[in-house]
């Protein structure tokens, strides 16, 4: 039951009950196979690789079971979505289609921290050793390569601040 309730975590309203609709959709199929592939990878790290790349055969999301993901996230659209293996994401993010979250290119060279309540644009792009600060909002094919900081919007290439509200 303890992998049931691990996967469950993403299909929750406020009230703790789960949304069934939800679940039978690509992107809940997306979700449930990255949280199974959490805990696999855990245990069998190279389980937690299979489940990974049968997400991304099934779903076209690429996402690293060693991602540090908190509960509540929402990939709108989750085809073309990849977060790397050092990311880390808060609560209740909101990821559309087509994004990348991860590192420019090495292990060594620093990977994004997502706050909570942060939604991303289809096509964004965060890259590099950056932090995106709480309730932010990044736009369409925004290129994230600087810290945005809490509650503003960032748009354009590359991306910078344009609104901060609280």
């Amino acid at each position: 039951m303890k992998i049931v309730g691990h996967v469950m975590q993403d299909f929750r309203h406020a009230g703790g009950e789960a949304t069934p609709p939800r679940i039978y959709t690509v992107r809940g199929i997306a979700l449930a196979l990255f949280r199974v592939s959490q805990l696999a990878g855990r245990r069998t790290p190279a389980l937690g690789g299979l489940v990974k790349q049968i997400n991304h055969v099934i779903t076209g999301s690429d996402l690293a079971w060693q991602a540090e993901v908190g509960q509540g996230l929402n990939l709108l659209h989750p085809t073309g979505v990849v977060i790397g293996k050092h990311v880390r994401i808060g609560v209740n993010c909101k990821v559309q289609d087509s994004v990348t979250i991860g590192g420019k290119g090495g292990d060594n060279d620093g990977h994004p921290v997502i706050g909570d309540r942060v939604s991303i644009g289809c096509g964004a792009k965060i890259l590099g050793p950056i932090s995106v600060g709480t309730g932010a909002t990044i736009g369409a094919n925004a290129v994230v390569l600087t810290n945005i900081p809490e509650y503003a919007t960032a748009v354009g290439v590359p991306a910078r601040p344009v609104a901060v509200r609280k």
